[in-house]
């Protein structure tokens, strides 16, 4: 067999244990803090609220604007549609890039207050989700290679597939007092649950003449949860037409968690045409294992301002690195006849990030009111020496806009979203192999609109 069909067998086999080892099929927006917002007005402005005091989403803004939200007793509702999509683009643009679509209700926040006040100050609690994500891509690419000899010829196959699906929810009370006029402060302690289960294979099968045959596997996959707690803390000064505010939020505090992760590569037959069966196995596996999960701390600063019919609305926030630590650790390998046990750790690491988001609110009559909004919401992804959890590494923006109509006692929300980013791919491979252009992976594409709709009672 050629020189050539030779590296064509083995670079495909490496493009496929790329993808799926790289989870580059399916990037989506875990290590994100902006990533989702709360309150129908919130989404309006796409977060820029820790300098106002519009609703019962500020426990979660700014905790210290609690206590001053218009109109306290209503509990926040609202629907909001998201429609995300994932787009792997090849090299060979004649090549259709696949994609990997999401669509359904989007995360929202449940908010209200507490039938009783602890040291002059008003209660309330919430819930909501901070971060959900449910994507499944399975890339097929079949290539024939062949020339004028028949043992030359060769049907490589492979499948690249990637399934993810992350949940973590928060739920918290909140404690908000007016220390004056002009001043007020509140802190909202949560409970917070973690899931994540990620799933990358890589499948490559190759057929000769004279009943040649050769394939190989690469198979991760990880399953954990991990309870945590953290605390915010806020505070909001009111001059008249122009409003700021500060919040703190504690690194998250572990409580304590557990999970199973697999690790399997395989190869079968003759990859190197030598005469000698190639097989061999390198395999860990860790059930039951302790897991923990790590969330930095932030500080947000906002500030609001009048400006005649128009207010401003401008949020900043720095979020802390986060050290390198050990997710999921499996146990002392095993090793057997054929097979190789490894111990693996599936490690996680932030790094710092700012973000800033402008948002405007205009004011049309007394029944409408318009919202527009830009926020950064950068990746805090950062490399691990095991295999990270994280599957994003770029920065995503987003643009919202939209209007809240008053009916008498009921205001009506209506609006939109959009978030985009992407990041380029660099696949390795040998420089002098042959690697078959449908199954380069070059750039990563994420977008998500959504549509919005509230309604306050």
């Amino acid at each position: 067999m050629s020189t050539r069909c030779t590296r064509m067998v083995i670079c495909a086999a490496l493009c496929f244990a790329i993808v799926a080892s790289s989870g580059a099929g399916a990037r989506a927006q875990d290590s994100h803090y902006w990533n989702l917002h709360y309150g129908t007005r919130g989404e309006l402005v796409s977060g820029v609220m820790v300098g106002s005091a519009l609703d019962l989403s500020s426990s979660y803004y700014n905790p210290g604007a609690f206590a001053r939200t218009e109109k306290p007793s209503v509990l926040l509702t609202g629907s909001v549609f998201a429609l995300q999509k994932v787009t792997l683009v090849s090299a060979d643009t004649s090549q259709e890039s696949p994609a990997a679509t999401n669509n359904g209700p989007s995360p929202s926040m449940v908010a209200g207050l507490l039938p009783m006040k602890w040291f002059g100050g008003r209660m309330g609690y919430s819930f909501l989700t901070r971060q959900q994500l449910d994507f499944r891509l399975v890339v097929r690419n079949g290539v024939f290679v062949g020339n004028s000899q028949p043992i030359d010829s060769l049907s490589i196959g492979g499948e690249a597939m990637f399934d993810q699906r992350l949940r973590e929810y928060w739920g918290g009370v909140t404690w908000s007092k007016n220390l004056s006029d002009r001043y007020s402060a509140g802190t909202t302690v949560y409970g917070v649950r973690r899931s994540q289960r990620t799933r990358l294979q890589g499948l490559v099968q190759a057929f000769g003449a004279d009943g040649y045959g050769a394939s190989g596997t690469t198979v991760k996959e990880l399953d954990y949860r991990a309870i945590r707690v953290l605390a915010k803390f806020g505070l909001l000064a009111d001059f008249g037409r122009t409003i700021v505010g500060i919040s703190f939020t504690t690194p998250g505090l572990h409580l304590f968690g557990s999970g199973t992760a697999e690790d399997v590569s395989s190869i079968t037959g003759d990859v190197d045409f030598d005469g000698i069966p190639d097989g061999a196995a390198i395999i860990s596996f860790a059930q039951d294992q302790d897991a923990e999960y790590h969330s930095p701390a932030s500080v947000a600063l906002g500030l609001s301002r009048e400006l005649g019919a128009t207010t401003l609305h401008v949020t900043t926030e720095y979020f802390g690195v986060v050290d390198p630590y050990t997710v999921l650790a499996s146990p002392a390998p095993v090793t057997g006849p054929g097979v190789t046990g490894i111990a693996v750790d599936y490690d996680n690491a932030a790094k710092s990030v700012w973000n800033a988001g402008v948002g405007v609110e205009h004011r049309f009559s007394d029944k409408g009111t318009g919202y527009a909004a830009f926020v950064t919401d950068r990746s805090s992804a950062r490399p691990v020496e095991g295999i990270s959890v994280v599957v994003s590494d770029w920065n995503i923006y987003h643009v919202s806009g939209g209007a809240a109509l008053e009916f008498g006692t009921t205001e009506l929300t209506l609006g939109m979203a959009f978030a985009w980013g992407s990041n380029t791919i660099q696949p390795t491979v040998p420089p002098t192999g042959d690697l078959p252009p449908n199954l380069v992976p070059a750039e990563a594409r994420y977008s998500r609109m959504k549509f919005i709709i509230g309604i306050a009672l």
